[in-house]
């Protein structure tokens, strides 16, 4: 395709930060729920050491939890971004 002076393609380079950001704008409730997953992953790290069960049991109740954060979140922000597009009639809603 030919282009004229104002019309060139620039390709940005976006950093992970970047995205991360500008999802973090778009969905903040994303960004909540990888927090809280990596909370659960640092938290089921340390707590592995002093662990009194099973490991096989213990990283099936780790999984559900983590699992279950992340479900918890993401329908909270679906349930948030209906709200506000549906009733709320927020226009700029995607």
């Amino acid at each position: 395709m030919a282009t004229t002076g104002d019309e060139r393609d620039t390709i940005i380079d976006q950093t992970l930060s970047e995205k991360l950001l500008q999802k973090g704008q778009k969905s903040p409730f994303l960004i909540a729920s990888l927090i809280s997953l990596a909370g659960i992953c640092g938290y089921g790290v340390y707590a592995f050491k002093k662990k009194k069960i099973s490991t096989q049991l213990y990283l099936l109740q780790l999984r559900v939890a983590a699992q279950g954060t992340a479900i918890a979140f993401l329908t909270i922000g679906m349930g948030y971004h209906m709200i506000r597009k549906y009733v709320l009639h927020d226009e700029k809603e995607p």
